[in-house]
């Protein structure tokens, strides 16, 4: 990315820079869009706990994508921080603080003058959005993909891309695990709980339009949701959106806890900002980790990544996100003195 020079901090008062950061960190996505964090100002700290009411307890029963989903939001906050002039200085709280639900601290520490890319990565974060659709048959460069797994890197995680061998084992991977989990009915009872339907209020969960169940009418997808075939088609579509992607990465770490989770999330949002820096958006698979025994399976397909916690496919959209997902408001999660 062309440097064009250092540009000066931003002046902002403690609580206003945080603030902006916590607006920053909503946008972060979440497993099923569940946006399990909330937030707290206490000076010149902003503290991030996990929202055990949003926890998927059939889907992420060990939590794993919860802390995952905070990982995502804290990194968004810390591009905020970085981009209005202070350096972001962070403490993972999952072992040393009293209080079980408080993931991590950030202090602003001294002052920084943002550079383009911290501004770049700024402005990506309201640019993201998931894209569950195929993507253009544009093939994305090696030197891309690379700093891909440089970016996972620096925040302490292994990414993978997979070659062609690799992607098609995964695929049929993906499409046993929506077989198998289409066919649970505790899992499509959680499923319909955060599935949003058209015109709907609610500020979280996914649009029904977003999902691939032929409509996006309430009645259709309730109806669907009961189909006994829904996991064959799911599962056959998917399995051929994974062949058919230009990059499928899978991101890991060498051990498995929640500290590492939390730092993973950190690492799939800096791929998902610099992804977007470059026009590019992306689609989560994670159904194939959701299942423990899919979980080993990719696991030993690449035991290079060590711990599987994300799969991913991205591409150059075919058309702009129409339906973003929808986002709770900041006064929905933050605590302020």
């Amino acid at each position: 990315m062309a440097m064009t020079g250092p540009r000066v901090p931003l002046t902002l008062a403690h609580p206003d820079v945080l603030r902006a950061a916590v607006e920053a960190a909503v946008l972060a996505p979440s497993s099923y869009n569940t946006q399990p964090w909330r937030f707290r100002i206490a000076g010149s700290v902003l503290e991030l706990f996990a929202d055990r009411q949003r926890h998927l307890q059939v889907i992420d029963a060990e939590r794993r994508g919860q802390i995952q989903s905070c990982g995502c939001a804290l990194y968004n906050a810390r591009v905020a921080v970085r981009a209005m002039g202070y350096l972001d200085d962070v403490t993972a709280m999952l072992t040393d603080s009293g209080h079980p639900d408080l993931l991590a601290t950030l202090h602003l520490g001294e002052p920084h003058i943002a550079t383009e890319h911290d501004l770049a990565l700024f402005a990506a974060v309201r640019k993201r959005h998931t894209n569950r659709r195929a993507f253009l048959p544009r093939p994305i460069a090696g030197l891309l993909s690379d700093s891909f797994i440089e970016a996972a890197a620096d925040e302490g995680a292994t990414m993978v891309r997979l070659h062609p061998d690799q992607k098609r084992a995964l695929a049929h991977l993906i499409d046993e695990a929506d077989r198998l989990q289409y066919g649970d009915p505790a899992f499509r009872a959680e499923l319909a709980n955060w599935l949003a339907p058209t015109g709907s209020r609610r500020r979280d969960g996914i649009p029904f339009v977003e999902k691939e169940y032929g409509s996006s009418l309430p009645f259709t997808v309730t109806r669907a949701l009961r189909s006994p075939t829904l996991g064959d088609e799911l599962g056959k579509l998917e399995e051929e959106l994974v062949q058919g992607a230009p990059v499928v990465l899978v991101l890991g770490t060498r051990t498995d806890d929640p500290t590492e989770w939390l730092a993973c999330g950190q690492a799939l949002e800096a791929v998902l900002l610099l992804a977007t820096t470059h026009g590019m958006s992306a689609a989560f698979l994670n159904q194939v980790l959701e299942i423990p025994e899919q979980r080993g399976r990719v696991a030993e397909l690449l035991p290079e990544v060590g711990y599987p916690h994300m799969v991913l496919r991205i591409g150059y959209p075919v058309h702009e996100i129409q339906h973003a997902a929808p986002r709770r408001s900041i006064e929905d999660v933050l605590e302020t003195p």
